[in-house]
């Protein structure tokens, strides 16, 4: 039989007597899995097993429904995992990579998002808004190449602004596709390379001109871009 009630208690070393609320009730226990600490015998043969629980801070309502929630099994929620955080995809990344010929490359562009984006936070967080304010401010970004009053100001190339792009694009798969996290990844666009780097200049490397002078400065300025 379930009901609520009060249960006297008292502070040890204080004589003054308290009222907590709660509830009794049974509930069942078959096959029973409590054993005696001794002697092993099932501490429940008949299957029913007594339930009673009383709190100093519970109020009648809140003895009332926490025994509704006892006999219709009811879990009390749990808090939501805040799940991966970039900081935390990015060792995962790194530790799948580190047979990459290119690691160290992709080392700094992990640490370059991780400053980005923020180390700690979750890859739930990271939305198509969120990517898209990122590349917005890699777009109007500007390098200073030289120094003094010979020093001038160039936007970053498209290869500069895709290659972290790429990275956290193919971080968020595995994170989707292989770590549980999260449900999906969103899209992230790249820029149009019309440089090196672009289709054609893909074609052409593969064409025998990577090797003609003009080209590997062209191409060693590129992929030293930040």
């Amino acid at each position: 039989m379930a009901k609520v009630n009060q249960r006297p208690w008292k502070i040890p070393g204080q004589r003054t007597r308290r009222k907590a609320w709660g509830f009794t009730t049974q509930v069942s226990c078959s096959p029973c899995p409590h054993r005696h600490e001794q002697t092993g015998a099932v501490l429940h043969p008949d299957g029913v097993r007594q339930v009673r629980s009383h709190k100093a801070e519970w109020t009648k309502e809140d003895a009332e429904k926490a025994l509704a929630a006892m006999l219709l099994k009811i879990e009390p929620e749990k808090p939501k995992s805040m799940g991966i955080t970039l900081g935390q995809a990015c060792d995962r990344y790194l530790a799948a990579k580190s047979r990459k010929r290119s690691l160290a490359n992709d080392t700094r562009i992990v640490k370059h998002l991780k400053a980005e984006l923020g180390e700690n936070t979750p890859l739930t967080e990271i939305t198509a808004a969120r990517i898209s304010e990122y590349r917005s401010k890699r777009l109007a970004a500007v390098r200073k190449i030289g120094t003094g009053n010979t020093a001038t100001e160039r936007r970053l190339t498209a290869a500069a602004i895709n290659r972290p792009l790429a990275l956290l694009r193919h971080l968020l798969g595995l994170a989707c596709e292989e770590w549980g996290a999260p449900a999906t990844a969103p899209r992230i666009p790249l820029e149009r390379a019309t440089g090196p780097g672009s289709s054609g200049w893909s074609q052409m490397r593969r064409s025998g001109y990577s090797t003609c002078a003009p080209f590997r400065q062209l191409n060693s300025g590129i992929i030293g871009d930040a």
